[in-house]
C-alpha cells in the first residue's frame, strides 16, 4: 500500500467541539455521522446533532459541533484497492 504519512491533529473540547487538521475531503455528512479523508485513512465521527461549524479544505481544517460519541479511524478502501491491484497485476 502506498502510504501517505499526513500529520494531523484532533482537539476535542467537552465532547461538543472537535477540531481536525489535515482533512483533504469530507466524504459523508449528516446529523449523526461525519466521514472525512485524513491522509490514507478515513476518520469517522458519530454522535447526535452534529454540524460543521467551519470548513476550509484549502487549509485542511474542519470544526464539528454537537454531541460527539465516537471517533474511529477506518481503512481507506480506495488506497487498499490500488495497492492490491499492483500486487496482483490489475
Amino acid at each position: 500500500m502506498n502510504s501517505q504519512n499526513t500529520v494531523h491533529s484532533l482537539s476535542l473540547s467537552d465532547r461538543r467541539v472537535l477540531k481536525i487538521t489535515a482533512v483533504s475531503d469530507v466524504i459523508n455528512f449528516d446529523e449523526t455521522n461525519v466521514s472525512m479523508s485524513v491522509g490514507d485513512t478515513v476518520l469517522n465521527v458519530s454522535g447526535t446533532e452534529l454540524s460543521v461549524s467551519s470548513l476550509s479544505l484549502e487549509n485542511g481544517e474542519v470544526t464539528l459541533c454537537g454531541s460527539i460519541d465516537a471517533i474511529v479511524y477506518l481503512e481507506n478502501t480506495k488506497s487498499r484497492k490500488k495497492g492490491l491491484g499492483r500486487l496482483f497485476g490489475a
